[in-house]
């Protein structure tokens, strides 16, 4: 009995050790682009985050910034983005202006997917 059960137990072994195959990409460097500057665009027209889930396709934008109000009066995306698990990120440059304060510039990354659907989020502790 124990001689069936050894080359079975190797067999099933061997077959969990493999690499698993790469997830596919959920966006292109052009498609990730052209949602950021959507998202950043509108952000700067005074859109909120209904504007955006209301868009066809849907925007899911996430940023504490945009959440809270702040008024985006500039942006500029930074270089070209990298490849972070199945999306790209990107290092964008913000002018933002909250209430009367002074307006202060400010350095951050977002992750962008776009498939299945549009989802931008700031990515903490970058860049």
């Amino acid at each position: 009995m124990q001689r069936f059960f050894l080359p079975l137990l190797v067999v099933a072994l061997a077959g969990c050790r493999g690499e698993s195959p790469p997830l596919d990409m959920a966006t292109t460097p052009e498609k990730s682009r052209a949602a950021l500057t959507a998202a950043f665009d509108a952000w700067k027209g005074g859109a909120d985050s209904k504007a955006l889930t209301s868009k066809s396709p849907p925007i899911y934008f996430v940023d504490d910034s945009f959440t809270k109000g702040s008024k985006l009066v500039e942006y500029r995306i930074e270089g070209e983005p990298k490849t972070v698990g199945t999306g790209m990120s990107y290092v964008v440059t913000l002018t933002l202006q909250d209430g009367a304060k002074p307006a202060g510039t400010r350095k951050l990354a977002y992750r962008v997917v776009t498939d299945p659907n549009i989802a931008i989020f700031r990515e903490d502790g970058a860049p």
